[in-house]
């Protein structure tokens, strides 16, 4: 009888040494190996989750929105310059392309004074075309910059004249065209739509005349009825191929929308008066999209 007592209470002491080991293995367990393992895990997660990337870029458009307030728009200009070039991945180069192209818009329509802005005296004999020639700019600009309502000059006017020597870069991926002035950002216009039934465009051309359309005849901008005219820009061509054509976007009714590059009217407008002919053009994407 005694030997099953002591062989009961063996049983039972080896229940509790193994009740206590498991018990033991759940404590360290949930004490050491679960947090250790949450721990890694959290940091898994950290590692693999990407930080939010540092936009410089949006500091100096605030800054520069500060300056423009405050009536310092030189220093504000060289703000946004400085996005448009150095921080071309930051969420607000867009916005700062537009104030700025805006802000040197302004600038060049003014009388303001600004590096290339001259004051011509005009001479017997003197025409608005031949001074537009001589000083590579355009009639509509010399009319707009000096408040002209006609072509004509007097002697001894005082004009305002302006080397319009822009470049245009037809970005087709990013549908946007910009205008640069001596290798910097000056203005950018987007892209409405494209119909190129062409295999490919050239990389470098040239603006080869600026037409005008009224009734479906074609005038040239010496017309007296040219400012209130349908505008285009089109490229130099070549023999059995005519050159690329910016213009205003058809009417949508239009069943056979005319071959070309298409912007808002305003804006073709606008780049009427500011692109002579002879402007170098740059396709960025030679392959013309649908």
């Amino acid at each position: 009888m005694t030997r099953v007592y002591i062989r009961i209470l063996a049983s039972l002491f080896a229940l509790a040494v193994i009740a206590g080991m498991v018990l033991g293995a759940y404590y360290l367990y949930r004490e050491t190996y679960l947090p250790e393992k949450q721990s890694i895990q959290q940091v898994k997660t950290l590692l693999s989750t990407a930080a939010p990337k540092a936009d410089p870029g949006k500091k100096q458009f605030d800054r520069a929105m500060d300056l423009i307030r405050q009536g310092n728009l030189e220093a504000a200009k060289q703000r946004l310059t400085e996005i448009t070039e150095v921080y071309q991945d930051s969420s607000r180069n867009p916005d700062a392309r537009r104030v700025l192209g805006e802000m040197n818009l302004d600038r060049l329509f003014s009388r303001t004074p600004m590096p290339g802005k001259l004051e011509y005296t005009t001479a017997r004999g003197d025409s608005l075309h031949e001074i537009a020639k001589r000083f590579r700019s355009t009639l509509a600009y010399l009319r707009r910059v000096n408040n002209l309502l006609g072509p004509v000059v007097h002697p001894d006017d005082r004009l305002i004249v302006y080397p319009l020597d822009f470049v245009l870069q037809a970005d087709l991926a990013n549908k946007r065209l910009t205008l640069t002035e001596n290798g910097r950002f000056f203005k950018e216009y987007p892209i409405v739509g494209l119909h190129l039934p062409y295999p490919s465009l050239p990389e470098q051309t040239a603006v080869g005349e600026k037409p005008a359309w009224i009734d479906a005849k074609k005038i040239v901008p010496t017309d007296e009825r040219y400012a209130a005219a349908r505008k285009w820009i089109q490229t130099t061509g070549r023999p059995g191929k005519p050159g690329i054509v910016f213009c205003a976007s058809p009417p949508a009714a239009s069943p056979t929308p005319e071959p070309g590059i298409y912007l808002s009217e305003t804006d073709i407008e606008e780049l009427a008066t500011l692109v002579r002919v002879g402007a170098p053009v740059f396709f960025l994407k030679k392959t013309a999209a649908p």
